[in-house]
């Protein structure tokens, strides 16, 4: 009885720790929803060389945030037995090598230096919510790209295909890791700042990106 009054007990705090993060991420999320080369990617209105510009600010901002990542899960203190995470880097190197760019070109992409930063002991499980949370989102990107790429093959959009097939394993699982956390008032405001830490990172990362698609001609 004691068990399951415990497991009801994670259950709760978990669930109330994810309407913290909703609510304290809201606007800078709305923020990225709004972002204009996602607006045309939903729209069908971005061409080639727009998708190439995101997929590879998306490729600046993985990289640095996965080897931050690895950094502190090698700090064992801060390590949770269960957890793994898949880095995701190298499919958006697949992804950027099919859409034309050479070998020097995505070794020489530039990368998102603020997430050496953010990426810390005490905020990680904040920036890995965001992270696996964001494979929800793939399965409406994955098919928005596969109208202007091909439903035949994943050349292109791997690491959204990748995402969107894994977003069930990985939505279980940073839950599974939130669940092992003791919440006091400190832990919790740290994992808050994490999430919106990560956001707001990627936001001001995107922001040059952010401005008008015209429309393809059909």
């Amino acid at each position: 009885m004691g068990k399951i009054m415990q497991a009801v007990d994670i259950d709760t705090q978990i669930c109330s720790l994810q309407k913290s993060l909703r609510a304290y991420t809201q606007n800078v999320h709305q923020q990225l929803h709004e972002h204009s080369h996602f607006v045309a990617l939903f729209e069908g209105t971005i061409d080639p060389s727009q998708y190439c510009a995101l997929m590879q600010a998306f490729h600046g901002f993985y990289v640095p945030m996965e080897l931050a990542i690895d950094r502190v899960f090698g700090q064992s203190t801060y390590c949770h037995d269960g957890f793994d995470y898949p880095p995701r880097a190298t499919l958006l190197e697949s992804d950027l090598a099919h859409l034309g760019l050479d070998t020097n070109a995505i070794e020489q992409n530039p990368r998102c230096a603020q997430m050496e930063y953010v990426v810390t002991p005490a905020s990680l499980a904040g920036v890995l919510y965001v992270i696996e949370g964001s494979t929800l989102g793939a399965a409406m990107i994955d098919r928005a790209a596969q109208k202007i790429l091909s439903a035949e093959t994943t050349d292109g959009r791997s690491f959204w295909a990748w995402s969107r097939e894994n977003n069930k394993t990985r939505w279980a699982a940073i839950n599974t890791y939130l669940s092992q956390f003791d919440y006091t008032r400190g832990t919790r405001d740290a994992i808050l700042e994490g999430a919106n830490d990560t956001f707001e990172a990627l936001a001001t990362w995107l922001a040059p990106l952010d401005e008008t698609v015209e429309a393809t001609e059909s």
